[in-house]
């Protein structure tokens, strides 16, 4: 089946963000160890990038583990942008993609301050679909147990109307892409703008040239 929609995965691909930023500004200020925060933080991660509990719940969850939380811990989640950027040669061939007719889409697990970020950047203005996980309640690679069930990406394959073997999705994530290709999706493992073009290639996708 000829691809006619591109779903990109957003933190690491299009936008260069780490939450290591925030890790060592939480060891170098309120002397907690960057690892152990890391590691109880990103336990609780999942909820709020489903928006099943706020950020505020997750972060005073996780500061609690260490004795009272700083009265500033609500925005404390937020240096993890302190130095955020998209990254031009992705944008670059995601309008690429665009003017080719393909559509394009972008499929991430995000947490509330992150999805503003996104918002207040534009993001819809360069994709054709944007999901967010804590704006649907859904984050990748979860699959319903539901028999078909195919949780965050039946969502997006509804919204661009296309079958899933239709569409190719690229992400930085292999759990991410393993579950997309449980339901049909194909999938690339992106690891740098060339290397992405030469896969996209590989898939009969060529931008700036209509699909057949």
């Amino acid at each position: 089946m000829t691809i006619k929609g591109v779903i990109f995965d957003l933190g690491g691909v299009v936008v260069d963000w780490s939450n290591s930023i925030t890790y060592r500004h939480i060891e170098d200020k309120y002397r907690i160890p960057a690892e152990e925060f890391k590691r109880l933080a990103e336990s609780g991660m999942p909820d709020a990038q489903r928006g099943m509990i706020s950020e505020e719940q997750w972060m005073r969850m996780v500061f609690k583990h260490f004795g009272d939380p700083p009265n500033d811990y609500v925005n404390v989640w937020e240096r993890t942008f302190s130095v955020a950027k998209f990254n031009e040669q992705v944008l670059e061939l995601v309008n690429g993609l665009k003017l080719g007719g393909y559509l394009v889409a972008a499929l991430s697990n995000v947490e509330p301050s992150r999805a503003r970020w996104l918002r207040q950047h534009r993001i819809d203005d360069y994709f054709d679909i944007v999901i967010l996980s804590c704006e649907v309640g859904l984050r990748k690679p979860d699959l319903p147990d539901s028999p078909g069930g195919g949780g965050i990406y039946e969502l997006i394959l509804d919204k661009l109307k296309l079958a899933s073997d239709e569409c190719l999705f690229i992400d930085d994530n292999s759990n991410c892409l393993m579950a997309a290709e449980k339901i049909g999706i194909r999938t690339v493992m992106f690891e740098n703008v060339v290397q992405l073009k030469i896969e996209l290639l590989k898939s009969g996708v060529n931008w700036n040239a209509s699909p057949s």
